[in-house]
């Protein structure tokens, strides 16, 4: 059997199968040869009795004959000799290619037959089945983190960077900031949200006092006149530090306080300017333009995404990592609720319906045109040695079948025909 690409350990184990029954549908053959020969010998000098088992043979050979040519012309012609209609596999293997694209496609992809067979069973039982396994949920998050590692490294970092400079930061140099800056801060006034911004800012401003006291005090001492005592200096610079600690303690602990008021005012007429003002909305985007156009930001955005990227691709692949243990318990907490909640398990099983039938109406001929030019793209040889692979041991059985049923028939005609005469 001529080949042209490399054999599978299954292809192999088929060659082996082929040969032998090929060697069995030859020695039939002959064997019918030889009692034909010895059987009409021994019919023309003794009793016609023989002429039964001659006639066995004789249509065991012509049925043996015609089965090996038959199977023998699917693949090649027949003794070398170019009879029409013969090398059927090689001489048709386009047309052979096209058949099988649209077998496939109007067999296995059709809408119907997938939407039917969907319907047969629930994705969505098998699926929370499958996660309910021992070990399936961490092997479901092992596979998406890969996944995800996956897709980290196909990007390209040249791409992301374009993607970022091009393509969001130019759509957020089209987006006018100031109505919505106005927007957010008057959804953050209704509930007092601001409020929380104040007394984050006087904590920090509070520990920064703490903090830096000695430094205020040296810069003090400093910015004193020189004639002025240390112990002036001192009681004077406890008595501006003591005032302003207690100011900023007083406002944090009062929600009244005055100051809180004036900032809520100031918050709400900035709120309405931001919305109202042309020269603000001019200088908030101008701002915003120039923090866009900064190459310090693409940068800072690159260093943000390549962080990002690494932390992915090593959380991905720990099994330890908080990346992992999420994407597991994502899997454990969709297993139970497609258990549990009907609604879900319907809308599962309809967005996979959905998206199957979809996928064969949308890509069904695409599937079949690739299938048919991949066969075309085989070499003849090629396209003859994979069928015969597939078939061979089978077509040499009916090369075994024809030799006994022309026997049987054989038999039965001349049986028939001395009856009759």
């Amino acid at each position: 059997m001529a080949r042209s690409f490399e054999l599978t350990p299954d292809d192999l184990g088929r060659l082996d199968d082929i040969r032998r029954m090929k060697r069995t549908a030859t020695l039939v053959l002959i064997a019918s040869t030889l009692v034909f020969v010895v059987a009409h010998l021994l019919e023309s000098r003794s009793s016609n009795a023989w002429g039964y088992l001659r006639a066995t043979a004789e249509a065991a050979m012509v049925g043996g004959i015609a089965d090996w040519f038959a199977v023998t012309a699917l693949f090649r012609h027949p003794l070398g000799i170019p009879i029409p209609h013969t090398a059927i596999l090689p001489n048709r293997k386009d047309q052979l290619g096209r058949t099988f694209g649209s077998f496939v496609q109007t067999s296995f992809l059709a809408p119907d037959v997938l939407a039917d067979r969907l319907a047969s069973f629930s994705v969505s039982e098998r699926l929370a089945e499958w996660l309910n396994e021992p070990g399936n949920a961490e092997l479901a998050a092992e596979k998406a983190g890969s996944l995800a590692s996956t897709i980290m490294a196909l990007l390209d970092d040249d791409e992301v960077g374009d993607f970022i400079s091009t393509g969001l930061l130019g759509r957020l140099g089209n987006v006018d900031v100031a109505p919505i800056a106005g927007q957010i801060l008057d959804l953050a006034t209704e509930d007092g949200r601001h409020h929380q911004l104040l007394d984050a800012t006087l904590k920090g401003l509070a520990d920064m006092l703490a903090e830096q006291r000695p430094v205020l005090r040296a810069r003090f001492e400093q910015e004193s006149p020189w004639w002025v005592p240390e112990t002036v200096d001192e009681k004077v610079f406890d008595k501006i530090y003591s005032g302003i600690n207690t100011f900023v303690a007083e406002i944090r602990r009062n929600p009244h306080h005055e100051v809180r008021r004036h900032f809520d005012t100031k918050v709400r007429e900035f709120a309405v300017r931001l919305r109202e003002s042309p020269e603000l909305a001019a200088r908030a985007n101008q701002l915003k333009d120039d923090l866009l156009t900064h190459p310090a930001l693409r940068e800072w955005a690159l260093e943000v995404w390549a962080d990002l990227q690494d932390s992915i691709v090593e959380q991905a692949n720990d099994p330890e990592s908080a990346l992992r243990a999420r994407l597991t318990h994502g899997a454990r907490a969709l297993a139970h609720a497609l258990a549990h909640d009907a609604g879900l398990k319907a809308r599962v099983d309809r967005a996979a319906s959905d998206i199957v039938t979809t996928m064969a109406e949308r890509y069904g001929t695409e599937v079949a045109h690739f299938v048919e030019t991949t066969v075309q793209r085989w070499d003849a040889t090629e396209t003859s040695t994979r069928v015969e692979l597939l078939l061979g041991r089978d077509l040499q059985i009916i090369r075994v079948n024809g030799s006994v049923v022309g026997g049987l028939a054989g038999l039965v005609i001349y049986t028939a025909s001395q009856l009759i005469g």
